[in-house]
C-alpha cells in the first residue's frame, strides 16, 4: 500500500491558482493531486506536480489529432519531424505515448526529441505556435512490475520569460526542460464532474505532473495502457473510480473533500497496487460512482461534513473486492 499526501489546488478552466495541479478537464472546480509521504525532502515532481498544460494562457490539456479545436479554441495545425529526419510524419498516440508515423516508419520516445507540434490559438491573425518535444524520460510506474511511463518536456517560445522559453506545464518549474507531462490517448476528463469522456479516438490528454490524470497513468490505468498483461487497458469504470479516489469525490458529484498535505494509503482490487505496510483506519471503498461506503475521512473531518453521508454506509460489510480501490487514513 502506498502512502501519499493529497494536495488540493483550486483551478480555473485555463489553468491554475495554487501549486501543483492540472485540472482533469472541463470547467472550473477543484482537483486534488497527491504526493507520497516520507521521502525526507521536498515533494517529488510526480507527486506534487505543476499547474495545467497551457500555451500563452490557453489550455491545451486536450488536443485533437485532426485539428479540431478544443474548448479553449486551441488546435493542432501541423507537425514537423526532428531536424534531419525526412518524410511527412504524422503525429499519433499509441499505448498512451506520442508517436510519429510515415510510410511504415514510427518515431517514439527519444527519437521524437526536437519534433515540433504546431498549435494555433483562436483568431484569424494568430500564427501557429511551435511546441517542441525538448526532452523525454521514462519513470517507474506506480504499479510494480508494469512498464515504465514515458514523460515529455513540451516547451514553446515565450519572450516574456527569462529564458525565452516556457514549459507547457506551467507551475513552479525551475527547469524549463523538465519532463513534466504524460500523454493519455483516446479520451478526455471532465474537471467539474471528475468523469471520463470515453471513446474519443482522435483526442489525447496532456497530463502534467501532479494531476489526477497523470497519476491515473502512473497507476497503469491509462486508456491505452496494458493493464492486465494481455494488452487490455483498465475499464472506463476502473479509470473513473481512480479519478474519484484521487480527488476524494465521495458523493460522486465532482465535489472534493480533502485538504493540502493530507496523507492517504490505498490499494486496488486488481492487485496491481498492493498493500505495503499496515493500513490505518478505513476511509472508503471506491467505484465509478464515488464512495461505496465511508468510514474515516482522510482529512480527519467529521463524517457528517460530507453532504451525502446519510446515504453512505460504513465499510464494515465491504472490502476492496466490492469496488475498485480501498483507501485508509494512516495512523499518526
Amino acid at each position: 500500500m502506498k502512502l501519499i499526501n493529497l494536495l488540493v489546488a483550486n483551478v480555473w478552466v485555463m489553468g491554475l491558482a495554487l501549486t501543483g495541479c492540472d485540472p482533469v478537464d472541463g470547467s472550473g472546480a477543484s482537483d486534488e493531486v497527491e504526493s507520497r509521504n516520507g521521502w525526507g525532502y521536498s515533494c517529488p515532481t510526480w507527486q506534487c506536480g505543476f499547474n495545467s498544460s497551457e500555451v500563452n494562457g490557453r489550455a491545451i490539456r486536450e488536443l485533437n489529432l485532426d485539428g479540431v479545436a478544443n474548448s479553449s479554441g486551441m488546435k493542432i495545425v501541423g507537425f514537423i519531424a526532428p531536424l534531419g529526419i525526412l518524410g511527412n510524419y504524422k503525429l499519433a498516440v499509441k499505448n498512451d505515448e506520442l508517436v510519429a508515423k510515415y510510410n511504415g516508419s514510427t518515431l517514439r520516445g527519444l527519437q521524437l526529441i526536437g519534433a515540433t507540434i504546431l498549435v494555433k490559438e483562436p483568431g484569424l491573425l494568430s500564427l501557429p505556435l511551435p511546441i517542441t518535444i525538448a526532452g523525454y524520460d521514462e519513470i517507474p510506474s506506480w504499479a510494480p512490475g508494469t512498464p515504465d511511463v514515458g514523460t515529455y518536456a513540451l516547451v514553446y517560445p515565450d519572450l516574456g520569460s527569462l529564458t525565452g522559453t516556457r514549459n507547457v506545464c506551467n507551475g513552479d518549474l525551475i527547469d524549463v526542460l523538465a519532463t513534466a507531462a504524460v500523454v493519455l490517448g483516446g479520451e478526455t476528463y471532465n474537471l467539474s464532474t471528475k468523469e471520463v469522456n470515453e471513446g474519443l479516438d482522435r483526442w489525447f490528454t496532456i497530463g502534467c505532473a501532479g494531476s489526477a490524470a497523470a497519476k491515473m497513468r502512473l497507476f497503469n490505468y491509462g486508456p491505452q495502457s496494458d493493464f492486465d498483461g494481455n494488452g487490455n487497458p483498465a475499464t472506463v469504470d476502473q479509470r473513473q473510480a481512480t479519478l474519484k479516489m484521487i480527488t476524494a469525490d465521495y458523493c460522486g458529484n465532482g465535489t472534493s473533500y480533502t485538504a493540502n498535505g493530507t496523507p492517504l494509503q490505498f490499494e486496488d482490487a486488481a492487485n496491481t497496487v498492493a498493500v505495503s505496510g499496515t493500513p490505518g483506519a478505513s476511509e472508503a471503498i471506491w467505484t465509478a460512482e464515488g464512495a461505496l461506503c465511508l468510514d474515516t475521512l482522510r482529512t480527519g473531518a467529521a463524517r457528517t461534513s460530507v453532504a451525502c453521508h446519510t446515504s453512505l454506509p460504513n465499510c464494515s460489510s465491504f472490502d476492496v473486492d466490492d469496488g475498485v480501490w480501498a483507501t485508509y487514513k494512516p495512523a499518526p
